[in-house]
């Protein structure tokens, strides 16, 4: 009923409601003390993260040159001149607008970014607190290298490059959010309303994909469950290059920020984890009889 109502949960606090919510009710035999415990392990990391998505929308006002030719010519010259996004929605969509039948699968994807980091991180914090801690070290990491990289290097997507004349022709916002109930240009209203316009690099959709794969990853021990983990990256990255909402240079940023971000919080668990040196103590001296 609550999500019927209130829709899915993608505001952080309502996600988080709904994560402390999860947990407390599925350790319901467990001592009050426990259910303290959780409130107390998820509020610093939740802060955290509210601060960054509150702090983002104000990059793009901080004055810095916004960059959009740029990503053009990089993408151009990666691809021979051609705009990966703008082929492949001319191919790919009607000429009369129609989206394919799809469509659906996109949006799922797409969404999923919402969802699903918040889902696995739920599901951590049950089987193991110490994984739990490392995945969220991972991702409040990858967050802020991206809030930092949005403020030094505001950057606009394709679509909106588009709109800017940037980029030759129109491309939309098709990725399929709102799965087809709800009409395309409401959803895309509410993107904009509730994204920062400049964050296009890197592409944290793509980032947390693969950051939830390699997660997953050593505890998908059957090669269907593999397969699907090393799909989920790939799909995302199909879905935002198509959708008009990233360049292919955005999602490869995306992907090696990932990377950066794994670097750091194991140096940080190796500096924080490694046993004490040896004790030296001072010599006795000898005793004269």
């Amino acid at each position: 009923m609550t999500i019927y109502t209130l829709g899915l949960p993608t505001d952080r606090i309502y996600q988080a409601t709904w994560i402390v919510v999860g947990l407390v009710a599925f350790t319901i035999d467990r001592p009050w003390q426990d259910h303290l415990r959780v409130v107390r392990d998820w509020l610093p990391l939740v802060a955290a993260l509210v601060v960054y998505d509150l702090s983002r929308g104000f990059a793009h006002r901080l004055g810095m040159p916004v960059r959009a030719e740029e990503l053009v010519s990089v993408e151009s010259w990666l691809f021979g001149g051609a705009i990966p996004t703008v082929w492949l929605q001319e191919h790919l969509i009607a000429p009369t607008g129609e989206l394919p039948w799809w469509t659906l699968l996109t949006g799922i994807v797409y969404t999923s970014h919402f969802v699903v980091p918040w889902v696995v991180a739920a599901v951590f914090y049950v089987y193991s607190r110490s994984v739990w801690s490392g995945y969220m070290l991972r991702v409040l990491l990858l967050s802020y290298l991206g809030l930092v990289t949005y403020v030094l290097l505001p950057s606009v997507p394709p679509w909106l490059a588009a709109e800017g004349d940037v980029i030759s022709g129109s491309v939309g916002r098709v990725a399929g959010f709102g799965f087809g109930v709800v009409p395309t240009d409401i959803s895309t209203r509410w993107l904009e309303a509730q994204s920062n316009p400049v964050a296009a690099l890197p592409s944290l959709h793509a980032g947390f994909a693969l950051l939830v794969a390699v997660a997953l990853w050593p505890f998908a021990k059957n090669v269907w469950w593999r397969a699907l983990l090393a799909a989920y990256p790939l799909a995302m990255a199909f879905v935002l290059v198509y959708g008009g909402e990233h360049y292919v240079v955005d999602v490869l940023a995306g992907w090696a920020y990932v990377g950066l971000a794994t670097f750091l919080a194991r140096a940080w668990e190796v500096r924080t984890t490694a046993p004490p040196g040896p004790v030296v103590t001072a010599a006795r001296p000898r005793r004269r009889w």
